[in-house]
């Protein structure tokens, strides 16, 4: 009876520890289960774990990346190109009209002789971007094109950020006015006020660089050369008679004129230095006199005789 009332109660200290063994296990298991539910995430309430906006860290650049992949692209196109034509004049005529019929404007036209009797012209033509490749095409069509360029520039990211810079800004200014509203001391509203023109000067110049950075997205730049083609011949050239009865009237006029110019100056001139001749003429005739009277008392001396000492 003894040896098994022993064994009756190692029996029932083995079910204890097994039944301890077990519990322990259900909550070790429970425990690392609630750990793992912030595993990756801030926890509620640490503002240092946590976005501007209230997004987690990590999360933030993922939800960039999204809103930036989800949203219009916004590119700068440029372009360039030579025209070869029979007539540049008529020419920049039907450019600047297809130029206003496609929405764009012409920057800027410059017309001039490069050679006897052919014009040549520069311009700087603002196209909007949807009808940038149809408006190359359009231009190819009008002559001899050659050094076809185009560009593409993505700037997605800049006019996004300003965009956002700029609505910060405002919620920034707003926030200050009702500030302003609340201050009753002389100090805090100096000091608000110019909190506030600070944020009103950071405002406009960012709103001037998306102005113009909205501006060269809607409008595409095109540098335009046109040439009319030279075409040389073995013939005699009657370009160099052209107008020659106005060309010797006006190269005989110029040579009056120089003369009369240079006669006038020549008058200035005496004019100003005659103190000076006036005096200078003194003194030759001072000179002349003193060597004449000198021969004059040589040629009444005797020959032979000695001259008085002086």
């Amino acid at each position: 009876m003894p040896g098994k009332s022993k064994k009756v109660y190692l029996l029932m200290a083995a079910l204890l520890c097994l039944c301890a063994m077990i519990f322990a296990g259900c909550s070790a298991s429970k425990e690392s289960a609630v750990g793992s539910d912030y595993i990756g995430a801030a926890p509620p309430g640490d503002s240092e774990w946590r976005s501007e906006e209230g997004y987690p860290i990590e999360d933030e650049g993922k939800r960039r990346g999204e809103e930036l992949s989800g949203s219009p692209r916004y590119v700068i196109r440029k372009g360039s190109l030579t025209l070869t034509v029979a007539d540049t004049r008529e020419t920049v005529g039907e450019i600047e009209r297809l130029t206003a019929e496609s929405g764009g404007i012409v920057s800027e036209s410059r017309v001039y002789e490069y050679y006897e009797g052919h014009y040549a012209a520069e311009m700087i033509l603002r196209v909007p971007e949807t009808e940038f490749d149809r408006f190359i095409s359009r231009l190819q069509e009008l002559g001899k094109a050659s050094d076809v360029q185009k560009s593409s520039e993505d700037v997605t990211f800049p006019y996004l950020d300003l965009e956002t810079r700029i609505k910060n800004l405002e919620a920034e200014e707003q926030r200050l006015r009702e500030i302003l509203d609340q201050a009753k001391t002389v100090d805090d509203i100096l000091q608000v006020e110019r909190e506030l023109a600070r944020v009103r000067g950071e405002i406009e110049l960012q709103k001037m660089n998306f102005t113009r950075l909205q501006d060269q997205v809607a409008l595409s730049t095109i540098n335009l050369s046109v040439r009319e083609e030279v075409i040389r011949s073995q013939a005699i050239s009657q370009k160099p008679f052209e107008n020659i009865g106005r060309r010797m009237k006006e190269a005989f006029f110029r040579s009056i004129n120089f003369i009369a110019s240079a006669a006038a100056f020549m008058l200035v001139a005496l004019t100003a230095l005659l103190p000076l001749l006036i005096i200078a003429a003194a003194v030759v005739l001072a000179i002349l006199w003193i060597l004449r009277a000198r021969r004059q008392k040589r040629a009444s001396i005797p020959p032979g005789s000695e001259p008085p000492a002086m």
